[in-house]
């Protein structure tokens, strides 16, 4: 069955150019050791396109509203992440803890929108060793490309790795081919036919309440791009087999572009 062409999907995507072919942490680490950490909380915008369980959704929308400082507010501007006690493992200063998995989130894939000095790798002590902060944004960047639950007892566990690259423009790159990962897409309401699913229980027929059926389970290109600043631009996602004239269930894909407007 032929769809309806959503603007974002059907255009070819437009890959910024990459230089060499991938960098290490150490050279990431440096890089965005460069890109400052100030206080910045600005309005943004996102548009894109998702194709999703056999259905399609656009997002045109603004988070305009003063920063969600310690809580998540729809369409508020963004925050920089923020203390939460029941997220906190650590016995470390209150004052000095910023749980970075609690900052701004991009759209679909929950990836941070920001990447700073201060967020990007964050070591942190464990019975006298350090490891890597669970809530920084390599983690989470990391997580959402391989987090694959197979992974280690798969047949080519090597191949499931995140790739980094730096742009032509000056930003950089966070990516995935052909990588099997598990992860939950943001954003998907789902409304079920309460006669073909009475367990829902009565709800409203014009005004119904939204489940979600939002888990991916498949081999995936991924891709998240960042500008020199630290701002992500750009995030997209498709199953190899995509093919946007086509509509079946075995298959996603989803894009959506960044805007931000500083006072």
């Amino acid at each position: 069955m032929k769809k309806k062409y959503l603007s974002l999907l059907v255009l070819p995507l437009i890959l910024t150019s990459c230089n060499g072919g991938g960098v290490s942490l150490a050279a990431m680490r440096d890089k965005v050791n460069n890109i400052s950490d100030a206080a910045l909380y600005p309005y943004y915008k996102v548009v894109g396109s998702a194709d999703f369980n056999n259905m399609t959704y656009e997002i045109d929308a603004e988070f305009a509203n003063e920063p969600g400082a310690s809580t998540f507010v729809p369409y508020s501007r963004y925050n920089d992440g923020f203390y939460n006690a029941t997220l906190d493992t650590s016995e470390a200063d209150l004052d000095d803890i910023v749980i970075y998995s609690m900052a701004s989130k991009s759209y679909w894939l929950r990836a941070p929108l920001r990447i700073n000095k201060s967020n990007f790798y964050v070591e942190v002590e464990d019975e006298g060793s350090k490891r890597e902060n669970t809530t920084c944004a390599h983690y989470i960047l990391q997580h959402i490309i391989t987090s694959y639950i197979g992974q280690t007892g798969s047949t080519n566990p090597s191949k499931n790795q995140m790739k980094m690259a730096f742009t032509s423009s000056g930003g950089f790159v966070f990516y995935g081919e052909a990588v099997h990962t598990t992860l939950y897409i943001d954003n998907l309401p789902y409304y079920p036919d309460p006669a073909e699913h009475p367990e829902i229980g009565e709800w409203d027929p014009e005004y119904p309440i939204p489940c979600y059926k939002n888990k991916l389970n498949a081999k995936v290109n991924v891709r998240f791009e960042y500008n020199a600043e630290g701002w992500l631009i750009k995030e997209s996602l498709s199953t190899l087999d995509y093919d946007y004239s086509h509509s079946t269930a075995s298959q996603a894909s989803l894009v959506a572009v960044y805007g931000y407007k500083f006072n």
